[in-house]
């Protein structure tokens, strides 16, 4: 990538689509030159790109802290992400209806659509605010906490070790898709033991999360013609995490879903909606964004070779290789964006925020921010201070933080060592997806050290 001084924005004319568009996130990936635009011209700029409801661009790093970190002021509720709305009232009963016909054999999944409202059929710790965020963050957050982080290193790394002895054949020459034959197994078995999924369901997690979250990609939707087969994907994740949660009461084990199934707020069990949901957030935020995080970080080194030179002299270097893991996560980004809705009037970057008014969260726009970030887009493992967003921050700052960033460095502590050759295969494919983006195919040559 050229310094961002060399990006060229004189010329560039913005348009409010390059923004969001997840036909435009998959021919370009992060709109880089469309955020650099904005922060150099108009780092809060409202919008209404096509088919969603006007919000607010935040596209400096500043500013996303603000807001993030003041949930009172900007509240997750009841828009947490940029999303299309339904194009018409009328077709919006025919939607309705097709979907309450769909649904027709699952009474308990009828029972929260029928009280949804604008809240849907998903209510996880990304759409709560105060006062139940905190206290159903608290139900599974020592989970997540370092001392239980460190316990899973050495089965992270039994996991890992599998997967490149499975890649060895000894040491001959091999082309692969990296990103389904290799980057998706370490954070998906991970997170499925974790939860007490059995290998044998793996997969179909897998695909269930793929379609929720990668709804917008025609080869990860269910039915690519059929833009409510995503309520078909609904009903299968509430079936398979209703039976998992029967089995864990009946049944509790030292498992994830057992602290999930058995949860208490105010000694109830968690309501039902709530309960699937936070199956459904566990699962796909445990795996995704982490296989995008080292599938884009493989890419950055590959398209650096310098950089992949650099890593091989510093792998038995932990600190620097952390170093490396967080320039990895800066660069790919993820989650490319969140949103937050004001609750009262107030002021941001000098313009006024109406109540009621979206403000979308861009961390890719955030990550490359010339003020916090010198030469932004060059990639640099060495990188430091890094002081990217890729997790967010404030309160609503990602639970697995510390697991994803244990899950790169012992994948790529175990993997760079072993590379002979490594050289990519043409241009990788990137996901139709403005929510968790990042490569879905990403072919590569590579012969390992035996």
């Amino acid at each position: 990538m050229p310094r961002t001084d060399e990006i060229a924005t004189s010329d560039y004319r913005f348009n409010d689509n390059h923004v969001i568009a997840a036909e435009f996130y998959a021919r370009q990936g992060h709109p880089h030159q469309t955020f650099a635009w904005l922060r150099k011209n108009d780092p809060l700029r409202k919008v209404s790109p096509d088919g969603y409801a006007p919000f607010w661009v935040v596209s400096k790093h500043a500013d996303i802290i603000e807001v993030e970190k003041q949930p009172e002021l900007f509240a997750s509720s009841p828009r947490p992400l940029l999303m299309k709305e339904a194009s018409s009232p009328d077709l919006k009963e025919e939607v309705i209806a097709e979907i309450f016909k769909r649904l027709q054999d699952s009474p308990r999944l009828l029972e929260v659509l029928a009280s949804a409202g604008e809240g849907g059929l998903i209510r996880s710790l990304v759409q709560m605010d105060p006062p139940d965020h905190p206290r159903y963050r608290a139900l599974v957050q020592p989970w997540f906490k370092p001392s239980n982080i460190k316990v899973l290193e050495q089965r992270l790394t039994i996991i890992t070790k599998s997967i490149l002895d499975q890649m060895m054949d000894a040491g001959q020459q091999r082309t692969i898709d990296f990103v389904s034959d290799v980057a998706v197994y370490p954070p998906l078995k991970l997170i499925c033991e974790l939860l007490g999924v059995p290998p044998a369901d793996e997969w179909r997690i897998l695909k269930l999360t793929n379609e929720l979250f990668a709804g917008d990609d025609p080869e990860m939707k269910r039915l690519a013609d059929d833009p409510l087969s995503i309520f078909d994907t609904v009903k299968d994740i509430y079936e398979y995490f209703s039976d998992l949660t029967d089995a864990r009461r009946k049944v509790p084990t030292e498992d994830l879903a057992s602290y999930i199934a058995n949860g208490r707020i105010d000694n109830e069990f968690l309501p039902y909606k709530e309960l699937i949901s936070y199956y459904t957030i566990i699962a796909s935020a445990g795996h995704d964004t982490t296989r995008n995080a080292i599938t884009g970080g493989l890419h950055g080194l590959l398209t650096h070779p310098h950089q992949l030179a650099r890593f091989k002299e510093i792998v038995e270097d932990d600190d620097a290789v952390k170093l490396a893991i967080e320039e990895m996560i800066r660069w790919s980004t993820p989650v490319a964006q969140f949103a937050r809705t004001a609750t009262r009037d107030c002021q941001l970057r000098g313009q006024h925020i109406k109540k009621g008014d979206t403000l979308g969260l861009m961390y890719a726009a955030a990550n490359f921010d010339e003020e916090v970030f010198d030469n932004p887009h060059e990639f640099n493992i060495e990188r430091k201070p890094n002081r990217h967003l890729s997790f967010g921050t404030g309160p609503h700052q990602c639970l697995g933080l510390l697991l994803a960033r244990l899950e790169m460095r012992i994948f790529f502590r175990q993997f760079i060592p072993r590379i002979k050759s490594i050289d990519l295969l043409g241009e990788p494919e990137r996901l139709q997806a403005s929510f968790v983006h990042g490569l879905k195919h990403l072919p590569i040559r590579y012969q390992l050290i035996p």
